[in-house]
């Protein structure tokens, strides 16, 4: 069974130039400005996510997938 997502309103401000651009972006690729809006949200979350991630191990030792698959065939 699906689970019901609830949705609240955001506002903003932004140009008039960058509200035209995405509004045509959206006509052209048959999308609603919502979705799209929505979806650069998450997109920035999991990036900003990404990159927390890789600075906490970016220090971690590297193993090659060759070394990796000779430690499990000695297994």
């Amino acid at each position: 069974m699906a689970t019901k997502t609830t949705t609240t309103t955001l506002s903003t401000v932004i140009s008039t130039e960058i509200k035209d651009a995405i509004t045509e972006y959206c006509k052209k690729k048959g999308m609603k400005l919502r979705y799209l809006i929505e979806n650069a949200l998450i997109e920035q979350i999991e990036d900003e996510m990404d990159l927390q991630s890789f600075k906490e191990r970016r220090n971690e030792e590297l193993f090659s997938l060759d070394n990796v698959i000779k430690a499990a065939k000695k297994k």
